[in-house]
């Protein structure tokens, strides 16, 4: 008899193939998580991009509102005139807060008060809205006093509010705007 004959088999093979089975396994996991989170990141952000183009084209729109006006417009305190008195939707003009960031200037406000994208955009949550406010008047001279009979130029501030593709991403955006009537 041969004393260096066949030994009994250990299971070696088997329990190194199951321990390199786990790791492939949970390194498959880790891969499809990452995978999953970078597809979020890349969602937000395209939400995020569309409220942003939503609250720009809001913006283009109070622009071109004003330069459409004809004759000059009177300023409401409720903008029934599609123009609003400066800073006259502020609920609290003793505070320090901007009326844009009080609390509740939700999208239900902006519904209630702003005026209404007039074009199309796709994929929104909502439709954008704006506000306009006159800012100021600024004469042509720069010489106190000497302005001439009223000729400047008027200035607006206007304000978009624009949601992405839901209504949990938005964009404030404002943009100063002069008019000479």
């Amino acid at each position: 008899m041969n004393p260096s004959g066949p030994r009994t088999q250990q299971g070696a093979v088997l329990i190194v193939s199951l321990i390199i089975l786990l790791v492939m396994t949970l390194i498959g996991l880790s891969a499809m998580r990452s995978t999953t989170l970078e597809e979020r990141m890349a969602g937000n952000a395209r939400n995020e991009e569309s409220a942003f183009q939503a609250g720009e084209a809001a913006l283009r729109d109070g622009e071109d509102m004003i330069q459409n006006f004809s004759p000059e417009p009177i300023p409401t305190a409720d903008g029934t005139s599609d123009v609003w008195i400066l800073d006259a939707p502020d609920p609290d003009t003793t505070n320090a807060i901007a009326w844009w960031n009080e609390p509740g200037r939700d999208k239900a406000w902006w519904d209630a008060n702003g005026k209404a994208y007039s074009g199309s955009l796709t994929d929104l949550g909502s439709s954008p809205r704006y506000i306009a406010e006159a800012a100021e008047f600024i004469g042509d001279s720069l010489n106190v006093g000497q302005q001439l009979d009223g000729s400047g130029k008027n200035f607006y501030r206007i304000t978009a509010y624009g949601t992405g593709g839901n209504d949990l991403a938005r964009v404030l955006l404002q943009s100063t705007y002069a008019r000479r009537y």
